[in-house]
């Protein structure tokens, strides 16, 4: 990462210089907000993996967690579970700390039985947690970071009054709380000027367009691959400009360039890259044109073993049920949806499969009700098939409550208890609460929206 012709590189050391300059020597700050762009999800996300590992130049040790936010009153337990499963799998490090003669016998299952017991105040327990394993690793010299930097928030509020508990409950020493807020967002201002001097708020203005531009456009001017991300950044250009004849010219350009590879999974790129540009232009009978012709390349790179191909094939219908959905073809887009579920169930690419299932069926609702209930049915029983480890980051939970819902109305007593038994293993006894709870949050204000990264 120490490389000066790297530009994302040089992002991530101005964000390590800027927590090193602003936060390392100031002892008081317990919590610390990176505002960042949407854009820059992944560059942060880059940083948080690189001083995770003993290549970090923090002095602080730092760990990140990535647990989805969905309410607060269960958070701090979900932390303490994904801690202590993460420790328990993490052989290598482990190994590493008894060939340096530290001992790794750290054992934080009892804090996760704790932490199920109804009892426990969970907030307090987290902390309590922390500080055990700062002490058994002698973190306490240059502290600890716990980075927080959930995959999705479901209700902004919520999650800042969770924070907002773990500070009144005490920080300890040597321990500080790593978060992150979007600029459009900036939901955590009240938390902030609520405990200005334990608080602190960072920004570093990551020109990461430039960066991959860059990038790009290192390399052999004349490869392939080097000219096919002049045309992406061309065609990116001709949106921002609302010039469709640009984006038109570079976008048979793209598809030019990757032809010359011989691959058909980046051939097949070029297309859906190109009609997903034109959907900013409403240009349906190009775009289904394009995905048509696209997606008979994927396939064809699949057939001749190109595995990078799948999970164009699976973007690819779903692309083509967007397009018929903003075209108000209901039915057919029902349909698309559901294709997409079924090839990405094949590919054992459960969570997209869940997604477009869940879509179909919500669709069906109200523009193919006599189909509803079979689509729905369909939705759940492809979520018993998933392993159990997948189900948690899926929509299942959302198609569980809706097929319960269902059957609680059909009178299927046991059917209620057979999903019932189904979920709560995987989201907890209250889990209906919590969907519940999710949905009626999830509005579109934008106090309440969902994060996601």
């Amino acid at each position: 990462m120490s490389n000066e012709h790297n530009p994302i590189a040089q992002l991530v050391q101005q964000i390590q210089q800027k927590w090193k300059t602003e936060v390392s020597p100031d002892k008081k700050l317990q919590l610390v907000r990176w505002i960042i762009q949407p854009g820059e999800a992944r560059l942060y996300e880059g940083f948080l993996k690189l001083e995770s590992t003993p290549h970090g130049s923090l002095s602080e040790h730092l760990i990140t967690l990535l647990t989805p936010f969905q309410e607060q009153s269960d958070y701090a337990g979900q932390l303490i579970t994904d801690w202590v499963d993460t420790w328990n799998k993490d052989t290598k490090t482990r190994q590493q700390l008894e060939q340096q003669g530290i001992s790794a016998d750290w054992d934080g299952n009892s804090f996760v039985k704790r932490a199920t017991a109804k009892s426990e105040n969970t907030n307090k327990l987290l902390l309590e947690m922390l500080v055990s394993f700062q002490h058994h690793f002698s973190l306490n010299e240059n502290g600890l970071i716990l980075a927080l930097f959930p995959q999705s928030v479901a209700h902004l509020q919520s999650y800042r009054k969770w924070l907002e508990k773990i500070i009144a409950e005490g920080i300890p020493s040597k321990l500080k709380f790593m978060v992150f807020d979007y600029v459009e967002y900036r939901f955590l201002d009240l938390l902030m000027e609520q405990y200005p001097a334990i608080t602190k708020s960072l920004r570093v203005e990551a020109d990461m367009e430039g960066a991959m531009r860059k990038i790009a456009a290192q390399g052999d001017p004349n490869s392939p691959e080097i000219q096919f991300r002049n045309c992406l950044f061309q065609m990116s250009d001709a949106v921002r400009e609302k010039n469709i004849h640009k984006l038109q010219e570079w976008g048979k350009k793209g598809q030019e360039v990757t032809q010359r590879t011989g691959l058909k999974s980046m051939y097949s790129t070029a297309f859906i890259v190109y009609a997903g540009m034109l959907f900013n232009f409403k240009q349906y009978e190009q775009i289904d044109e394009l995905l048509k012709k696209g997606l008979l390349l994927a396939e064809q790179g699949r057939e001749t073993g190109d595995v990078a191909c799948e999970p164009l094939i699976i973007q690819y219908h779903g692309y083509q049920a967007s397009s018929l959905q903003l075209q108000n073809k209901m039915k057919e887009a029902i349909r698309a949806f559901t294709r997409q579920a079924e090839v990405a169930m094949e590919f054992k690419l459960h969570a997209q499969a869940l997604s477009a299932y869940r879509q179909a069926y919500t669709l069906s609702k109200k523009h193919l009700k006599e189909e509803y209930n079979e689509r729905l049915e369909m939705a759940y029983l492809a979520g018993k098939q998933i392993p159990a480890e997948e189900l948690k980051t899926s929509d299942i939970c959302f198609i569980a409550y809706d097929y319960f819902k269902l059957k609680e109305k059909q009178e299927y007593i046991e059917m209620c208890e057979s999903v019932d038994k189904f979920i709560a293993p995987v989201f907890g006894d209250n889990w209906k609460d919590t969907v519940e709870k999710t949905l009626e949050q999830n509005t579109p204000k934008k106090s309440n929206a969902i994060l996601t990264h």
